[in-house]
């Protein structure tokens, strides 16, 4: 990872909430939420784990995208999440073929 590279990302925390954000040292940002820093809405909702990803070609581009995905409700987030995990091995895919079918909702 370069940190010329900026990534939009998100993390599910805790309470099962998500928390969206950019950064650009990405394994870094995911520690600093995990030990309470720079971020409020993470503090009280440790530890968090990285469910999705997204390479950005710059700052501004990954802000854009950041502010998109905070705009969606959370099973738009969790259509993305399940894409993003079928990118993996074919049996992630098998095993939860959609976001509905791991009990998740509105």
């Amino acid at each position: 990872m370069n940190k010329k590279d900026w990534y939009c990302y998100m993390v599910r925390c805790r309470d099962d909430s998500f928390y969206v954000g950019m950064s650009n040292d990405l394994a870094e940002r995911i520690k600093e939420h995990n030990w309470g820093v720079k971020s409020e809405f993470t503090t009280k909702r440790r530890p968090v784990v990285l469910v999705w990803s997204e390479q950005q070609p710059d700052r501004n581009t990954a802000r854009k995208r950041e502010k998109e995905i905070k705009g969606w409700r959370r099973e738009k987030k969790l259509k993305l999440i399940h894409e993003y995990e079928c990118r993996g091995p074919q049996s992630a895919c098998e095993a939860n073929p959609s976001p509905s079918a791991r009990g998740k909702g509105e």
